[in-house]
């Protein structure tokens, strides 16, 4: 990027890290932190709006802002009608289990995924497999966002700043107020992260068709210049959208770092307004990164990195005049505030279920919940120390890790939709799909079979998956759980 825009980001970016420190530390005032419950659920009791900033700064983040463009870039249409059609049923799918898993949070005091797997099946056995696919595809989905870090500061500086300091400097930033304030921290900062990112979005909307008669330009311009970028797609892409939107759409709506702000809500009412407003953020998010995907088919062609399409479509546009310098600045600042609102939740997450599933029952065994709390935010440094060796040599696209991360998290789905939505699951149903679904998935690629028919090898996975749990558990007769919620006794004086 020129070093005028170069200039302007990093003192935006090096006054928004400043603020998110300073959030972290006013954060940490309001909470005792000697609970696992006040740590990583902030007290259980985020209102509408935080909840609703904090989904929306968790799900919109470095693919949607640069792996969608990029795939709009490569695929055309279909990816933008992919993507907006996958954010959406996201959504209804939350709608599903969500209320139901939440009343039962409070009940018991849930804190990570795996207690509503222990609570429920009474499997430690199940819990713990749980438990590994979830902290092993959360880490790759958290390596995603560090990758992302150093992409966006390399394409920034024009690559003045290298990738590797991004990385360093930006996850320091979200380790030091994630360790300060725990979900609170959290969820405060993505309060302004949203914000950011909202406005961001609506300014690389004006950059992009400032009036209506621009976006008909977009169009004609897009067909005339890659017409088969436009064009209905053939069945077998038809195959493969089908596959791609339900293994991704179950996987998102299962993310641990989600169930853990479905457990943090007030209450059910302040959750199912909160998810009724994210219906109509993909048109927003997603509607915006199609636009620039389709922008720069036409006006860039020849970016060989495609996940740098964005920022390198941003230096172009920031020399055209003070206010177009001014939107890039803000689009690009929000973008570090998407990718750090992920990164920071998936972290949270991550040391919640080991300090409390893994070293809890094991290392640390009997100790105070505020000992547990403290060995949890150690974790999380030895966490990101791990995956920012492994994200300095990056070997997948964004795309491709989100896929790869998908496939095989969607084969727990079962033990939260189907788990909270049918009282038959038992067990050994739940742990026969879970095995059958990994090992499944697992022979495929082995066999050199990342898709059939144009199909995800996790959906064939997937099936076998419920297959298993709905087999397994109608052969035990009798032993159904009731999902009900639990009666409200009358009260005094009352027939």
């Amino acid at each position: 990027m020129s070093p005028s825009l170069g200039a302007g980001v990093a003192i935006a970016a090096a006054i928004y890290l400043v603020v998110l420190v300073v959030v972290g530390v006013a954060s940490r005032q309001h909470g005792s932190q000697k609970t696992l419950g006040d740590f990583y659920l902030a007290g259980r009791n985020l209102g509408v709006v935080v909840m609703l900033a904090t989904l929306f700064a968790t799900k919109f983040s470095a693919v949607t802002f640069l792996g969608t463009p990029a795939e709009m870039s490569r695929i055309g249409l279909a990816a933008g009608i992919r993507s907006g059609c996958l954010a959406m049923v996201v959504v209804v799918i939350y709608l599903l289990y969500a209320p139901r898993l939440h009343r039962l949070a409070h009940k018991h005091s849930f804190v990570t995924p795996g207690d509503w797997i222990t609570h429920r099946f009474r499997s430690s056995t199940l819990t713990l497999l749980a438990n590994v696919v979830l902290i092993l595809t959360a880490c790759n989905y958290l390596l995603a966002q560090l990758m992302t870090m150093g992409h966006l500061t390399a394409g920034i500086s024009g690559g003045v700043v290298p990738y590797w300091a991004g990385v360093v400097l930006l996850t320091l930033v979200v380790i030091v107020y994630e360790s300060l304030g725990g979900m609170r921290a959290v969820a405060w900062t993505d309060c302004l992260q949203g914000a950011m990112m909202l406005a961001g979005v609506i300014g690389l909307l004006f950059l992009l068709v400032p009036t209506p008669a621009h976006l008909g330009e977009v169009t004609a311009a897009l067909a005339a210049a890659a017409p088969e970028q436009v064009a209905a797609p053939p069945w077998d892409i038809k195959r493969h959208w089908i596959s791609m939107i339900t293994v991704m759409g179950f996987a998102a709506a299962i993310h641990p770092q989600v169930v853990q702000r479905i457990y943090a809500a007030r209450d059910v009412a302040t959750l199912k307004r909160a998810f009724s407003w994210m219906v109509f953020l993909p048109f927003i998010t997603t509607g915006v990164m199609f636009l620039v995907g389709a922008v720069a088919i036409v006006q860039l062609p020849g970016v060989g990195d495609a996940d740098q399409l964005l920022p390198e479509f941003l230096a172009a546009w920031s020399t055209q005049s003070i206010l177009h310098y001014l939107l890039a600045v803000l689009v690009i600042t929000a973008l570090i505030a998407g990718v750090m609102s992920t990164a920071d939740s998936l972290l949270l997450t991550l040391s919640a279920i080991i300090a409390k599933e893994i070293i809890g029952p094991t290392l640390l065994k009997g100790v105070p919940e505020e000992t547990l709390t403290r060995a949890g935010k150690l974790v999380s440094w030895g966490i990101v120390t791990v995956l920012v060796g492994i994200a300095l040599s990056p070997r997948l696209t964004l795309w491709g890790m989100l896929e790869l991360k998908a496939e095989i998290h969607v084969q727990v789905m079962p033990l939260f939709i189907l788990g909270a939505t049918w009282g038959r699951l038992t067990a050994a149903g739940a742990l026969g799909g879970l095995v059958a679904g990994c090992a499944t998935y697992a022979a495929l690629l082995f066999a050199g079979l990342p898709q059939i028919w144009n199909l995800h090898a996790g959906l064939f996975a997937l099936a076998v998956n419920m297959a298993a749990c709905v087999t397994l558990s109608l052969r035990q007769r009798g032993s159904s759980v009731s999902l009900a919620p639990p009666a409200v006794a009358p009260a005094r004086g009352t027939a």
